[in-house]
């Protein structure tokens, strides 16, 4: 495995000022309790949906809360141990402490009130430690083959969203969804997937490159699905083709990087419409796939083998592929297999998490 704050970027090992060591044991702690909050939530959500369970908390609450527990608690976290591993200094330790205690706050307040006050504030002061975070990745901008170089331009772009999001949610719902599908989409391509990709040093393409296609693909994805956005989307799942080749990554990733490229260029040639449920359900096997996969080895003392990850993807493909058929059929079953894959997901990481070392015992990846 990689160590934390000594792996090298895609255009050769970095010096830089790596990550304190102490620092992972609270990231763990901070991305564990934010991917069994967010999944338990999901869950839950799924099977209220079902009418099994009752929600005894509005939808929309929850809905915002999962959503933006693991878009703060889970992913940026992750991202960071990326910067980590490719040699760039990251959060330490009291200011992960207060990153996580911010987040379970604006998670809660989400829960409580929607967007409310706390949420609005908790929100502000998340992505002000985003901003913060990606001072140390402003001098890599200067490797066009280092994909941390367009991370900061990525967290930029996606919070320019967040304004007029707030603006439009009452007046104008339709645009609002619009901008969220943007700002969400945004975060993944332009932040998430290239500090998973560096973090494993996974060559793709110069960062301009993908940053014109990220960008392109959040806006047609969002607020701007027109014939540019829509060629410039199509090549970004070409360039997803690029992990599903890289000899870094286990066969299993490789073997889902290939899917997400295929399901992305469907979606960029209208084989599979854009629409609410198919977002839904590409974004869940993106994420809960090919970059918790592509992150494991950097925070987990122990990663599943492949033959349990492939458990992993069939309980989200199910999930995902619930969500996906809502696009053509609308009957219970879907909504059945989707939470049915919910639970599995639920119990395949409740297992993971269950058989890791506690970090007092030295192990790091």
């Amino acid at each position: 495995m990689t160590e934390l704050g000594t792996g090298t970027s895609a255009g050769g090992p970095r010096q830089g000022r790596p990550a304190p060591g102490e620092a992972l044991p609270t990231a763990r702690w901070v991305i564990a309790a934010s991917l069994l909050g967010t999944i338990l939530m999901g869950a839950w959500m799924r099977w209220g949906m079902v009418g099994a369970i009752p929600l005894t908390l509005p939808f929309h609450n929850l809905r915002h809360a999962h959503s933006h527990l693991g878009y703060f608690g889970l992913l940026f976290p992750l991202a960071w141990l990326g910067w980590g591993a490719a040699g760039v200094r990251i959060p330490g330790r009291g200011a992960l402490w207060a990153y996580g205690v911010s987040t379970g706050i604006t998670t809660l307040g989400f829960l409580q009130g929607g967007y409310g006050l706390v949420a609005i504030v908790g929100s502000s002061v998340v992505a002000g430690f985003w901003l913060w975070s990606a001072l140390p990745l402003l001098p890599r901008m200067r490797d066009l083959q280092d994909l941390l170089g367009l991370v900061p331009i990525g967290i930029v772009a996606a919070l320019v969203a967040v304004p007029p999001i707030a603006l439009t949610l009452r007046s104008n719902p339709d645009l609002a969804h619009g901008l969220v599908s943007t700002f969400l989409s945004a975060l993944l391509f332009l932040v998430i997937i290239p500090s998973a990709l560096a973090g494993r040093a996974v060559k793709v393409a110069p960062w301009p490159v993908f940053l014109v296609a990220g960008a392109a693909g959040a806006l047609f994805l969002g607020v701007a699905p027109n014939g540019v956005t829509r060629a410039a989307f199509l090549g970004f799942a070409g360039l997803m083709l690029r992990p599903a080749l890289a000899d870094a990554l286990e066969p299993h990733l490789r073997a889902v990087w290939a899917l997400v490229s295929l399901g992305l260029a469907a979606m960029a040639l209208g084989l599979i419409p854009n629409i609410r449920p198919v977002a839904l359900g590409a974004t869940h096997f993106l994420i809960l796939g090919p970059v918790l996969g592509t992150l494991a080895p950097l925070w987990l003392p122990r990663p599943p083998s492949d033959r349990m990850w492939w458990l992993g993807h069939a309980a989200w493909g199910a999930m995902s592929a619930g969500l996906v058929f809502q696009a053509w059929v609308t009957a219970p079953w879907t909504w059945q297999l989707a939470a049915a894959g919910g639970t599995g997901t639920v119990l395949w990481w409740g297992w993971v998490l269950a058989t890791q070392r506690h970090p007092a015992d030295g192990d790091r990846p």
